[in-house]
């Protein structure tokens, strides 16, 4: 089988020659499954040299039509020899893969492309005007001296038209949750958190009528408004071929403007490179996580880049120039950046993100109801001098934001458990 790819403005034209047989369908699928990745989400398989398909290729092209329906792409058959167009119509599958000369015009979206940092942005203006008003609750600054107490423990309620991260649980109060408090993030009416009382399986509620995401926190920074804009992002080809979580932010904050924003991106991963809990900061034997030996107990760290090519989830905040009352909640995003930041990721199996416009409700609900959460991570950049892996970096995706208009730190939000 010989494989010819020919990239058009319209799509990428994979031309086959040789028979599409079970020997052969793996070797086909791979190059439809490498030219996805590479961010081609319009595919042309032109069969004019494929005289033979057996049920095992018939497969191959139903499930790269259907994988590609799903995020708003195509996949068609082209100029298909006599023998293959018969075994296509056969099959009843004539009208769902040979493309047709004529497609129905597509509505125009308005949005405006710029170019900086070594990716290609498409910025969309969802809620114009649109503001956070963001509050900081807890003192994270006690996860380095001895853990928290009783009187730490405070309620969070995340429906939609919220967003979240921190250290929380879920459960009925503090003697319920002590044992489990682990990095959570929440948005679009969805909380995650990874426990740490040894399961490492992520567990997550999604906002279903009156039931609604509610954590018990021990610090969280939490977010009520509407994200302003939907900035596309795809990393230029040319090496590095990828973009930074702070390249990425700060780009983002620069093409809305703002000194201060939440954050909620959906993206295809090249590395991430992070850390989490592996025990509570609860825990009446807790200590500071970072002290030698006993930090390999308490925090589990990326060694090296984890989950290449995987879907991410992230959630967090920036801050230009942070507020002593902002400083405790955010660092430095990397080494020579300018934004503060704090980000969470929940990792999920790869699949590439949708083209074009996307909803952040639907575009969370969907990825929710094909997968669960592998793991979490809180984002940190690696800056040891020899062997450090540097900072998370991205492929393509979708990026909300939204200006923080202020932040406050709400007494009415904090209870004890009973």
């Amino acid at each position: 089988m010989e494989i010819t790819r020919t990239q058009t403005q319209q799509a990428l034209e994979l031309k086959l020659q040789g028979r599409l047989d079970a020997y052969w369908a793996d070797h086909v699928g791979k190059a439809i499954e490498d030219a996805i990745r590479a961010g081609s989400h319009q595919i042309e398989l032109n069969l004019a040299q494929v005289d033979y398909l057996s049920s095992a290729g018939l497969r191959l092209l139903l499930k790269y039509y259907k994988e590609l329906k799903a995020v708003q792409g195509n996949l068609a058959v082209t100029q298909p020899s006599a023998g293959a167009l018969g075994i296509i119509k056969m099959a009843g599958f004539a009208s769902m893969l040979i493309a047709t000369s004529s497609a129905p015009a597509k509505a125009k979206v308005e949005s405006r492309r710029v170019d900086k940092r070594g990716a290609i942005f498409q910025v969309f203006e969802q809620s114009p005007g649109a503001k956070f008003q963001c509050s900081l609750i807890g003192q994270p600054e006690k996860f380095f001296n001895g853990g928290f107490q009783q009187t730490d423990c405070a309620s969070v309620s995340l429906p939609p038209g919220t967003f979240g991260l921190g250290l929380g649980a879920f459960g009925s109060g503090w003697d319920d949750c002590r044992e489990r408090f682990g990095e959570f993030l929440a948005v679009a009416g969805t909380a995650a958190t990874l426990p740490t009382d040894g399961s490492s399986i992520p567990d997550f509620v999604v906002t279903e009528e009156a039931l609604v995401p509610e954590l018990k926190v021990l610090y969280s920074i939490f977010g009520k408004g509407q994200f302003a804009q939907m900035i596309r992002f795809d990393a230029k080809e040319e090496p590095p071929g990828i973009i930074g979580l702070s390249d990425l932010v700060e780009a983002a904050m620069e093409i809305a403007e703002v000194q201060a924003a939440g954050f909620a991106i959906l993206a295809e991963s090249a590395g991430l490179v992070g850390a989490a809990l592996r025990r509570s900061p609860g825990r009446e034997d807790a200590k500071s996580p970072l002290t030698f030996p006993g930090i390999r107990d308490w925090l589990s760290f990326t060694t090296e880049r984890t989950n290449e090519r995987n879907l991410a989830l992230i959630v967090g905040i920036a801050v230009l120039e942070p507020s002593p009352q902002v400083a405790p909640f955010v660092r430095l995003l990397a080494p020579g950046a300018s934004a503060h930041g704090h980000f969470h990721a929940a990792l999920f199996p790869y699949r590439p993100v949708q083209r074009g416009e996307l909803v952040l409700d639907k575009a969370v609900g969907g990825l929710l109801a094909n997968d669960s959460a592998q793991t979490l991570l809180h984002l940190l950049p690696d800056d040891r001098e020899f062997e450090g892996l540097g900072q998370s970096d991205l492929v393509r995706g979708a990026c909300w934001i939204g200006p923080i208009a202020a932040f406050d730190t709400p007494a009415h939000l904090k209870e004890n458990a009973t």
